[in-house]
Order: C-alpha cells, then sequence, then structure tokens
C-alpha cells in the first residue's frame, strides 16, 4: 500500500476513534478537510448570531407564564458556554413553553443551519428528557407581528435533564422562499414523554433552561458536530462508555466499521468522502453531514 495512502486511512481510524470515545466532533471538519482539499476551519463558516446575552436578550421575548432573565458564568459556570452571560427561562404552570425573536432582518435563505447550547433544569413531575424544537413563522399583518402563520418546524432533539447539550436544525430543505418571507425564529419544548399536540392540561412545565450561543450559520457543520454528539451521547447513555473501533472495510474514498460499548453492545459507522466538501458520517443508521458542499 503506498505511504500516503496508508497515512490517510491510519489518519481516519485515529480521528474516528478520538471522536467516538468523546462523543464531540469538535475536530471532525479540519482533520477531514486535511486529507481532502476542503477547509472546513471554523473560520470560513459565517455565521448570524440570534442570541449571546452578553448585554441584552437579543431581542428573544415570551408570552404566558414565562419569565427571561441573563445569568453570569460565575452562577451558571456548566451553562454559559460562551463569553459571561446566558438566557435563563423560567417556567412556572405552562404546558407548551417558548421562547420566539423576530428575524425581518437577517438572510436566512443564505444560512439555513440553526444551533443553540442548552442546559435544561429538572422537571417536577417527571424524568424525561426535553425535547427542543425550532419553528420558524411569518406575519399574516405587515403592521401587527403577533397574528402569525407556521412556516417550518425542525424535528425534536431531546437533551437530558439538569445536562448541557447542543440542540440543532438542518433547515436546508426548506423552500428559500420560505425562509426570506419568514419573521419570527421560535424555540419551544416539553418533556419527552408527554405529547404537547394531545395534552389535556393536566400537566404544566415547571423547571428552568438556560440557552446560550443561538446561531445560524451558512455550513452544516456545526449541526452536523451537534448531530454527532447527540448520536454518541445517546448510544453511551444505553450502552455505556465507548470502548474501542474496529476498521472492517476500507474503500478508495473511506472505511466502514463498528464502533463497541462497556455491556457489549456494537453499531455500525461508514464515514465517506463524496466530494472535496462534502463528506458523509452514518452512525447507527443516523446520517451525518460536513463541510461545505451540501447547501
Amino acid at each position: 500500500m503506498p505511504e500516503k495512502e496508508s497515512l490517510l486511512r491510519t489518519s481516519r481510524r485515529g480521528m474516528l476513534s478520538a471522536f467516538a470515545g468523546t462523543g464531540v466532533a469538535a475536530a471532525f471538519g479540519t482533520i477531514a478537510s486535511n486529507h481532502a482539499s476542503a477547509d472546513l476551519t471554523a473560520d470560513s463558516i459565517d455565521e448570524l448570531l440570534l442570541g449571546t446575552f452578553e448585554s441584552t436578550l437579543d431581542g428573544w421575548g415570551a408570552d404566558g407564564d414565562v419569565a427571561l432573565s441573563r445569568v453570569a458564568r460565575r452562577d451558571r459556570p456548566v451553562a454559559v458556554t460562551e463569553g459571561e452571560y446566558a438566557l435563563e427561562v423560567a417556567v412556572d404552570d405552562d404546558p407548551s413553553p417558548t421562547i420566539s425573536r423576530p428575524i425581518t432582518d437577517l438572510d436566512l435563505s443564505a444560512h439555513p443551519y440553526f444551533v443553540a447550547d442548552v442546559t435544561p433544569g429538572r422537571v417536577d413531575g417527571t424524568d424525561a428528557p426535553i425535547a427542543f424544537q425550532f419553528r420558524l413563522y411569518r406575519s399574516t399583518d405587515l403592521l401587527d407581528d403577533s397574528t402569525r402563520d407556521p412556516v417550518a418546524e425542525s424535528d425534536p432533539v431531546t437533551v437530558p435533564q439538569a445536562t448541557p447539550g447542543q440542540v440543532y436544525w438542518d433547515a436546508s430543505d426548506v423552500e428559500h422562499d420560505l425562509l426570506d418571507v419568514a419573521s419570527r425564529l421560535e424555540i419551544g419544548w416539553y418533556p419527552a414523554d408527554r405529547d404537547p399536540e394531545s395534552s389535556d392540561g393536566s400537566f404544566a412545565y415547571r423547571g428552568g433552561v438556560v440557552f446560550d450561543a443561538v446561531r445560524a450559520t451558512d455550513s452544516v457543520d456545526p449541526a452536523g458536530r451537534a448531530r454527532l454528539a447527540a448520536t454518541m451521547r445517546d448510544l453511551q447513555f444505553d450502552h455505556g462508555a465507548y470502548v474501542r473501533t474496529e476498521v472492517t472495510e476500507e474503500f478508495e474514498d473511506g472505511e466502514a466499521g463498528t464502533f463497541y460499548f462497556a455491556d457489549g453492545a456494537t453499531e455500525p459507522y461508514r464515514f465517506e468522502v463524496l466530494a472535496a466538501d462534502r463528506f458523509l458520517l452514518t452512525v447507527a443508521d443516523t446520517e451525518i453531514e460536513f463541510g461545505g458542499g451540501w447547501s
């Protein structure tokens, strides 16, 4: 085997082992780009900051029994992920809590990938993880932003209670015309063991959530890293710690193999370089995209 090809495959195996062990893909794009002539460094990602909360609430508001305030890193060091402040949301007896902000001045069609850091607190009455969803609305009255129609929403992404995590939405498959007319971004959440659409009013959410680093980007990479981290977190929650990676197949543009976990369970993965700036990682039947060639 040529030395260059051997180095490429060794590097891929090392990369896969590293991110599987930590559950985080922070270096994935950079490592892959070194071997595929693509620039996937963080500096190449253009982002719209939707919530840093360093000096204000950044336009976020809420209805119902929901109170918003800024919280300092010294008070919530785990939940404040960037800078010195984050948004703390306290919910008292609200069946479907949400927060939202206007986005009429933002170019979402060029930035269709959403991510946010979240830390849900304990919720009275359930130990279930918290399911988060992004939603977009458009105004039906140019003079009254409170009158809105739904445009699109993400699939739920769950985060365990009292645990920091990331939520994400790849909205690149939403028609650009719809993204262009969206006037408001909303994030809603509920316990995963409750169906908010069929609630009989017997359960009301009581608990807090801290949000930080809410943003939309022109690259799928941040959403891909968040999806991968959530996938590995869920696998390790079900099967214990990651133990090792076994490569079972090597081919010209990638490899396939198996992740092994502490309880003896195995999960397959497949890593493919589809183009110079398009990478596809499949873990446990979850397809995760990286690179700038997807949008």
